[in-house]
């Protein structure tokens, strides 16, 4: 299963090195870092952003503190539509046909990431595990899995977005939703090209820089600097081949 998500944590690229030497890189960086900072301090975000966990948006957005979200699933749409599904047909709104082109005219590809299916080192039922997987893993029953879920994942065949479900003229998110993550021009995540990406991303070095800006008023090349020294020390703990 797969969801769309946004941005380009492009300081690694498709070689697996690092660019942070690189001036368009770095200021690229330092005007995310001001203008996201700057939209929390100017009021534009809800105070308790800061401090979310991963459903706080969703529940944001249900209270009414905010306008508009940027998810990598439909569980904003979802959640709204077991409750009150008239604002999902006819409040709400899904942008899912794409970004704007980049500065050299070429589509901005979405980040899918991917749910995978595994069988743990030393599990006790391997054969089981195998049989159930195989099963699961048919484009009818997997399919039926995400329709069945309302659309919040997206199934990772094309094949299947072309099913009614999705395809639905009445519905106002599914269509953009399949169309951005799965049909539309996508990338992996980009730990994919190096594994210290997902070190990086797991110690929220993005992050900092966008809090300091925000909450310490701290000049967003000071925050932007500390941050690709962050990157570079952990960069250095990983070898490549």
């Amino acid at each position: 299963m797969a969801w769309a998500s946004h941005g380009g944590q492009n300081v690694v690229t498709k070689d697996g090195k690092l660019h942070l030497d690189d001036p368009k890189v770095k200021q690229a960086a330092i005007k995310a870092a001001a203008y996201l900072g700057g939209a929390y301090r100017d009021g534009y975000v809800p105070p308790s952003a800061i401090n979310w966990n991963d459903a706080d948006d969703n529940n944001a957005f249900h209270a009414k503190l905010m306008v508009m979200d940027v998810d990598g699933t439909l569980s904003t749409e979802v959640a709204v539509k077991a409750k009150h599904p008239e604002w999902y047909y006819n409040d709400m709104v899904s942008h899912g046909i794409g970004y704007p082109n980049d500065n050299a005219g070429k589509p901005v590809p979405s980040i899918v990431g991917l749910t995978n299916g595994l069988i743990p080192k030393g599990a006790k039922n391997v054969a089981v595990a195998r049989e159930f997987l195989k099963y699961f893993i048919q484009p009818k029953v997997i399919g039926e899995f995400v329709e069945l879920g309302l659309g919040r994942w997206l199934p990772v065949m094309p094949s299947l977005a072309k099913s009614s479900f999705w395809q639905d003229p009445k519905d106002p998110h599914l269509r953009g939703y399949v169309q951005q993550g799965l049909l539309g021009p996508t990338i992996p995540d980009y730990y994919v090209y190096n594994l210290a990406m997902a070190e990086v991303r797991s110690q929220h070095v993005w992050s900092m820089p966008m809090i300091e800006v925000a909450r310490e008023g701290a000049k967003p090349e000071v925050a932007v600097e500390k941050a690709f020294k962050r990157i570079e020390e952990i960069f250095a703990k990983y070898k490549r081949a």
